[in-house]
């Protein structure tokens, strides 16, 4: 038997999902906790003015109730911060519930309790951490990761700069926990509640464009659902059919990586394949029927699979994710992913850890190591992170590419070495960088694998654009040019036409195609004349000079401008950069100016005279 999850609202409220309700014990040992928290915080009240435990407390052990079930972390979770905010203590813990009871409440409650007083002087947030750290307790992160995800909830009645830093945490610190303790769906909840917090503009720009994706039509989910079943069914298999909406947080991050490696605009998210991903979740636990339902799947959907995104994480799991994954392409729609898991996997890639507990399965395997930043962010990394692991955890693919040296606990530390909970990483960004290395993929784990494929990725394009634009420099030169960006911006039209003509979707990337070897030079000659840029359609000289502080003074600009009107030539575009030692750049684009080459020299003379400036360099085309 086949059944269908079909879909009636595509993004419906996880709210009900992580909303415990009314709190009401279901234990004699939660009621008497229930009743003393309450004593505790008795009169204090939270930022919005509502009674602190009655709407905080118990919300974050309702959830740990519901989603776990186990009494000691319910308790723990009611008295999470009775330590800090109240007069109570883990000996008071372990003698209101004496036995194994107390002791496994006042641990956790230990491991998430803020101190009132650091040791060494760090911030209270930062001795939170490190103490979290050091427990390395599911109990201890599902709790925390509880807390602030209520937390999210209330933000609103922050102050907008504490609103903006809390929820950036939620997301790069909190989103991430779930995402290593596998809960996907507590991750994209999470993520998605902070993001309008967090950064509300782009919230609002991605939110508008998923939400108005095609891909996302009621009717075309629908029919799909309906069509992999037959699919299911032919195939003589039984199990379930439903589809997974990715979050605005998730589906943002992922554009983004593939827009740097120019597999995508930041305008389009068509090619995001998993904005939708449609799931077949068979009944047959054997994980061999789901290789027998995937050459249905392959067949079915033919000419219009991708190729290139096939994953098999059933052979090869990534962070406990296990499924066969197929991208397909469809004209007009865009990219959709179709999964094929059994009931076992799919409750783990969804729930993670809390599936594993529910169902008496090994949670070894959800131990996140973390570590911190110098400001006290935190980050979670899987078991055997390294340090270049905890670099990307930091900023993404955003600070691989421009490290210089990092520091672990104050001391220089190799990107290979491991770290440990509780490490405080600092990157160094000030000097010299290391250039990403492929050898660096030897020692990260997948998560960061994925990262740093696509920084050598870009850093591979860079040389080939750098290697291009040389290569094409003495084409230019001939033609009186010494940058593209000088004729796209006095004549767009004719960049426009080049582009279309050698299949660039930019000047970078004709200048990579060009140094790869896909575009030869001369090919490249002739496509400039084609469209116009050549030496006799545009008449111009090109001026690059440059000098050092001494000369970068009012007035050189105006003198160089009247030898060149008494040259004959008309300055069509100027180009004024200063240097970082204070010198400066100037490009000067002219038309009708002929300079033979045995006058360069004396032109140069002639201009230093007249502006009265040393100059160092002078480069004059053609």
């Amino acid at each position: 038997m086949v059944r269908i999850e079909s879909v009636k609202e595509i993004r419906p409220s996880l709210d009900a999902e992580f909303s415990p309700g009314e709190f009401v014990p279901r234990t004699e040992a939660i009621k008497e906790a229930y009743l003393w928290g309450k004593e505790l915080h008795c009169g204090q009240l939270r930022m919005s003015g509502e009674p602190y435990f009655e709407t905080h407390c118990t919300w974050v052990a309702g959830l740990i109730d519901k989603l776990v079930g186990v009494e000691a972390w319910t308790i723990a979770a009611l008295l999470h911060d009775s330590v800090e905010d109240q007069e109570s203590s883990l000996e008071a813990i372990r003698k209101k519930f004496p036995g194994l009871l107390g002791m496994e409440v006042a641990h956790i409650v230990d491991g998430v309790t803020k101190i009132s007083n650091p040791r060494d002087g760090s911030s209270r947030e930062m001795e939170t951490l490190r103490k979290i750290a050091r427990f390395r307790d599911p109990g201890v992160f599902l709790v925390k990761l509880a807390d602030k995800s209520h937390n999210v909830l209330t933000l609103e009645f922050m102050p907008e700069s504490k609103r903006v830093a809390k929820a950036s945490e939620a997301i790069r610190a909190y989103g991430k926990l779930a995402g290593i303790l596998n809960c996907y769906r507590w991750r994209r909840w999470l993520e998605d509640m902070a993001f309008p917090h967090a950064e509300p503009e782009t919230y609002a720009f991605v939110r508008q464009r998923i939400d108005s994706d095609k891909r996302l039509d009621l009717n075309f989910v629908n029919n799909m659902l309906e069509q992999l079943a037959d699919l299911m069914k032919k195939a003589g298999l039984s199990g379930k059919i439903s589809l997974t909406v990715n979050g605005y947080w998730q589906s943002w991050q992922k554009i983004r990586r593939m827009a740097r490696l120019r597999k995508s605009t930041m305008d389009s998210f068509e090619a995001l394949n998993d904005l939708v991903s449609f799931r077949m979740i068979l009944d047959d636990p054997d994980p061999m029927q789901a290789y027998t339902l995937l050459a249905h799947v392959n067949q079915f959907f033919g000419p219009y699979l991708d190729q290139n995104r096939f994953d098999d994480y059933i052979a090869h799991p990534q962070n406990g994710y296990r499924a066969l994954q197929v991208t397909v392409w469809l004209p007009e729609f865009g990219a959709i992913e179709v999964a094929i898991a059994t009931e076992e996997m799919e409750g783990e890639n969804t729930w993670g850890v809390i599936y594993a507990l529910k169902n008496g399965k090994d949670i070894s395997e959800y131990r996140p190591v973390e570590i911190f930043t110098p400001t006290g962010g935190a980050r979670f990394l899987p078991e055997g992170s390294t340090v270049l692991d905890a670099i990307a955890s930091i900023q993404q693919e955003f600070l691989l590419d421009k490290i210089s040296g990092v520091k672990v606990n104050g001391n220089l530390a190799m990107l290979s070495d491991k770290v440990k909970p509780g490490d405080l990483v600092e990157v160094i960004t000030s000097t010299t960088r290391m250039p990403p290395d492929s050898s660096w993929l030897k020692f990260v784990n997948p998560a960061t694998a994925r990262i740093l494929r696509s920084v050598l990725a870009v850093e591979d394009l860079r040389r080939a654009a750098d290697n291009g634009k040389q290569q094409l420099q003495k084409v230019l030169n001939e033609r009186g040019i010494l940058a593209l960006e000088d004729v796209q911006a006095l004549y767009p039209e004719r960049i426009n036409q080049l582009l279309e003509g050698t299949g660039a979707a930019n000047l970078e990337d004709m200048y990579a195609a060009i140094g790869s070897g896909a575009i030869r030079i001369d090919d490249m000659a002739e496509a400039l004349d084609e469209v116009g840029i050549s030496q006799l359609k545009l008449n111009w000289t090109t001026i690059n000079i440059q000098s050092d502080s001494f000369a970068n003074r009012p007035g050189v600009l105006a003198k160089l401008a009247g030898l060149i009107s008494d040259s004959g030539g008309n300055i069509v575009r100027t180009v004024n950069n200063t240097m970082p030692d204070g010198g400066f750049y100037l490009r000067l684009v002219v038309g009708n100016l002929s300079i033979l080459n045995d006058d360069k020299k004396a032109f140069k003379n002639k201009a230093s005279e007249i502006s009265g400036i040393d100059i160092k360099k002078m480069e004059i085309v053609p």
